[in-house]
């Protein structure tokens, strides 16, 4: 099918002005095959882009080519201006996870900003504004990196999007883009993911509550995940306190710290929960701990009656140890397994585990807040492992 042929199959559908910037179409007729060109009006065409996509613009060479980037996004952007904006999304996170694996496979910082920031209008368009911040705030990493922490107002888009849409103050703007800097300059190697320096800022630019439906959404950068699951087994333990914050901080609502300390304990995560009422995690209080055991055993008996005193001691009725191996007498209901369950009977505590298992599950695309929920109510209700 001739280009030709598919801008009047466009414009029978959506009218004369759609996809009517000529760069664009140049871009398509110069860099996607003629095969695919049919995809831009066919009812899977954007699932099919995102398939092919990556095949067309390989992680090699991607890096060197702007034009395929650029169109890479507008390709995205077409389907977006069409309202298919889950479609549009799943095409920008396509292009963001290929810029990472070029990152990985030539050992080059790309900058990674611009389908950050469609990602984060896609969200802002299904009205999930604290994922559309969250991506937000990605972008502006991206940008200050490549900015040396100069944010500015007339050659970003993130600045007017923060500033104007969510708010953020043009002061604590200013002041993230030269943190961000430093951090870079003193750890090149761990802010080639954004997501890593973004962990490395405080909170206060979280404002937003998650609207209902956003409740469920999990997205989460898989590489990043792999990334770390990577370098577990090292001796200070702190990849999995990493790990661990970043995957409940991808959860709508929770608000995390890490390496916090009391007068008499430290807290690996400490977790807060904001805007829920209905859903499974208004059970867990506002407040939650998590500890992190990067052992090459279980955790024991007595790790797991350790904790429960530390979620004593800051009356929380819910926990989550990450433990790589799991823990004692799994699927025997013995030892530390046996102790999850009393707990809960004796004092109404919920302790979950997650293992390298399970982190693995998310690295490969899983839904972290449906893995919760099911050990959740695995120890609340007794469940056996079979019901799953």
């Amino acid at each position: 099918m001739r280009i030709e042929e598919v801008k009047q199959k466009v414009i029978e559908e959506l009218g004369s002005d759609s996809f009517a910037d000529p760069t664009s179409w140049d871009l398509i007729e110069n860099k996607i095959p003629e095969e695919h060109w049919h995809y831009l009006f066919d009812r899977d065409g954007a699932s099919e882009f995102a398939a092919k996509l990556p095949d067309i613009f390989p992680a090699e060479y991607i890096g060197m080519d702007q034009d395929a980037q650029v169109c890479w996004e507008r390709i995205g952007n077409f389907f977006k201006n069409r309202g298919r904006v889950h479609e549009a999304l799943s095409i920008y996170r396509g292009l963001y996870d290929q810029l990472l694996l070029s990152q990985e496979k030539t050992t080059r910082r790309l900058h990674k900003g611009a389908p950050l920031v469609w990602m984060s209008d896609c969200y802002a368009a299904m009205n999930f504004a604290v994922l559309a911040k969250r991506y937000l705030m990605l972008a502006l990493c991206e940008d200050a990196i490549s900015a040396s922490g100069v944010v500015s107002p007339h050659t970003t888009g993130v600045y007017f999007r923060l500033v104007w849409g969510s708010g953020l103050a043009h002061a604590n703007l200013i002041e993230y883009g030269v943190r961000i800097f430093e951090l870079w300059k003193a750890n090149p190697l761990e802010c080639a993911y954004p997501e890593w320096l973004l962990q490395e800022l405080d909170q206060d630019w979280m404002t937003e509550m998650p609207a209902p439906r956003e409740a469920v959404v999990y997205s989460v950068n898989t590489r990043y995940v792999k990334h770390l699951l990577s370098q577990l087994g090292e001796p200070t333990g702190k990849i999995l306190e990493c790990l661990a914050e970043y995957s409940l901080s991808c959860m709508p609502g929770c608000r995390t710290k890490r390496r916090e300390r009391s007068g008499s304990t430290d807290y690996d995560v400490v977790c807060s929960m904001e805007g829920f009422e209905v859903d499974f995690r208004s059970e867990l209080g506002r407040y939650f701990v998590c500890e992190c055991k990067d052992w090459k055993s279980p955790a024991d008996f007595g790790s797991f009656a350790k904790f429960c005193r530390v979620l004593d001691s800051t009356k929380s009725r819910f926990g989550v140890l990450y433990s790589k191996q799991g823990i004692t007498g799994d699927g025997r209901t013995r030892d530390a397994e046996r102790e999850q369950l009393k707990v809960f009977q004796d004092r109404g505590i919920v302790i979950v585990v997650v293992d390298e298992n399970d982190l693995e599950f998310v690295a490969n695309g899983g839904n972290f807040i449906n893995l919760l929920r099911t050990k959740y109510e695995r120890v609340r209700l007794d469940l056996t492992h079979s019901s799953q």
